[in-house]
């Protein structure tokens, strides 16, 4: 019976203390998001601080909304993943408000827009470049506005580019972050690099689980998510480090729920398992060997995500005659926007802006 007793006591205060750790950690999540709410408050009378419902390709999907000056030019963010939301990080760039209309979009079955009601067979990049057509001429008609900048990061930049071909009248200018241009040509320069890696450091296991997949392309997700481990694993520094400060990003941003929380993790793992053929079936060089618009890449120098080096042979190659600038970031990997954001803020407002102002 004391033994019954004294074990009952301990599953007790255990549960006590996991109930305070997750109120204390719930906690600070509210205060960290009330600062912040705080920090990036928009009081002018004409500003627009929203986070809204949208139809887009016949699903509903959410778009924020965030800018000083409704007649300030229109930015389109175009998150990647696919299926990684960038609405939570929204805040980290909020000086870009002053300057800029921003508009963050969850895509199709991403974050806020996951749902377990939509069709998989409409999850596709041509859906995905469809809704983002429809979504900029919907904020065109809404803002008075004829045309609008894309920023595409990582398989984002895909759907940019396709769009930006396709609707060179409604594109002020495209900016590529982590610009992807032939994903199976950087996995195979990735999967060279992690199997180089492990036969110089003497790792046998990862050795072994390289060769067991063998060379891009690969047939099979989990081939490619073996690869990108171990690529991970033998990255630089820099390039894991942004992983748990996004996670802490995601965890206070206060544009989410709990459940969107729940939601980004769902969509994310979704769309990933659904669209990554799609994504690495592209080929820009061969598909879009020519822009009407100016165009801006904006690359981490550690990126080991995408490589580099796919993306400065497609920039070369392209064929731009309104303009086109590449920009490094030195001291970021794949997300420029989160390593550098005084960097790339300074970009935007100080190159992009000003070149293409009308």
């Amino acid at each position: 019976m004391k033994t019954r007793t004294l074990i009952a006591r301990s599953l007790l205060t255990a549960l006590a203390l996991i109930v305070g750790a997750i109120a204390l950690l719930l906690g600070w999540r509210a205060w960290r998001q009330m600062e912040i709410r705080h920090a990036i408050a928009i009081h002018s009378s004409d500003g627009i601080a929203s986070i809204e419902q949208v139809q887009l390709g016949g699903v509903a999907q959410w778009i924020q909304i965030r800018g000083r000056h409704l007649s300030n030019p229109l930015l389109l963010m175009l998150h990647g993943g696919p299926g990684l939301p960038e609405m939570p990080y929204e805040f980290v760039n909020a000086e870009l408000e002053k300057h800029f209309v921003v508009v963050e979009w969850d895509q199709r079955d991403a974050g806020k827009s996951f749902s377990r009601n939509l069709s998989l067979s409409s999850l596709t990049l041509d859906q995905l470049v469809h809704d983002a057509e429809q979504l900029v001429d919907l904020l065109r008609a809404r803002f008075g506005q004829s045309k609008v900048i894309l920023v595409g990061h990582s398989t984002g930049t895909v759907i940019g580019v396709l769009l930006a071909q396709k609707r060179p009248d409604v594109i002020r200018a495209y900016v590529g972050i982590s610009q992807i241009a032939n994903l199976r040509e950087s996995e195979r320069i990735l999967y060279q690099f992690a199997l180089e890696s492990a036969t110089r450091k003497g790792n046998e296991e990862a050795t072994n689980e390289l060769k067991k997949i063998g060379e891009p392309p690969f047939t099979d997700l989990s081939e490619l998510q073996t690869c990108q481990k171990w690529v991970n694993h033998f990255a630089p520094d820099q390039f894991g480090a942004l992983a748990p400060a996004r996670l802490k990003l995601t965890f206070i941003s206060p544009a989410y729920s709990l459940l969107d929380l729940w939601r980004f993790g769902r969509g994310a793992k979704v769309s990933f398992q659904r669209l990554w053929r799609d994504f690495f079936a592209v080929n820009l060089s061969k598909q879009v060997p020519r822009l009407e618009v100016p165009v801006y890449f904006f690359e981490g120098r550690d990126d080991h995500v995408v490589t580099t080096q796919v993306a400065a042979e497609y920039f070369k190659a392209l064929d731009a005659p309104m303009a086109k600038s590449w920009i490094w970031f030195e001291h970021s990997a794949h997300w420029p926007q989160l390593e550098e954001p005084a960097k790339f803020q300074n970009e935007m407002i100080h190159r992009v802006l000003k070149e293409t102002s009308p």
